[in-house]
């Protein structure tokens, strides 16, 4: 859409957790909030807390299915500390909802892979960790457009209006269909 030159990375910045009554650096060693070891969250949870985590090896595998919603799953093996403190404010504030009704699967589905073939949790995301550092990150994960990201809709409309795309604003979309060949049905204002 013409952006390509003002895509930038971000400006480097720190996370950190308001948690225990105090602004902690976000802990090292998770997969969006699901911790590899209990160490990776001493100082964010309570002792309780990090005990939890240390029983997943005790606990008999866990029956995932077709899919399972993270944050139960991640409280069943870890206990809900865990959830709360870490899964909800990452998870929960990237897909907009709640934890514990987020699809492990669409969420974070190399977690949902490797907890239905390893019998802890732990060794499930100490596994997607394994795999991650093995494929090298060739740039940012993240990238902006200089200017700001409301930058990226006029820029869409103007390339789609240069391709002969006529676009209706303020009008209901009253069907999209996904049509035979590779392209979509809109219906909107009364006009395809």
């Amino acid at each position: 859409v013409g952006l390509a030159d003002r895509l930038q990375p971000p400006a480097t910045a720190s996370a950190a957790l308001w948690t225990r009554g105090a602004l902690r650096p976000m802990p090292k060693g998770h997969v969006m909030g699901v911790p590899g070891t209990a160490a990776a969250l001493a100082g964010v949870l309570s002792d309780e807390g990090l005990a939890r985590i240390g029983r997943d090896a005790e606990l008999p595998p866990t029956e995932i299915g077709d899919d399972v919603a993270i944050g139960e799953h991640v409280a069943e093996r870890f206990g809900r500390e865990v959830v709360d403190r870490l899964v909800e404010p990452l998870l929960g504030g990237v897909y907009a909802g709640d934890a514990y009704r987020i699809s492990m699967r669409s969420a974070v589905p190399q977690l949902f892979e490797a907890a239905r073939a390893h019998p802890t949790l732990t060794e499930a995301v100490r596994a997607v960790q394994a795999r991650t550092a093995a494929v090298q990150q060739a740039g940012p994960v993240f990238t902006g457009v200089a200017g700001g990201v409301g930058t990226l809709p006029l820029a869409v409309a103007d390339s789609l209006r240069s391709r002969g795309v006529r676009i209706l604003t303020g009008a209901p979309v009253t069907e999209l269909r996904r049509e035979a060949d590779d392209g979509w049905r809109l219906v909107a204002g009364g006009e395809v």
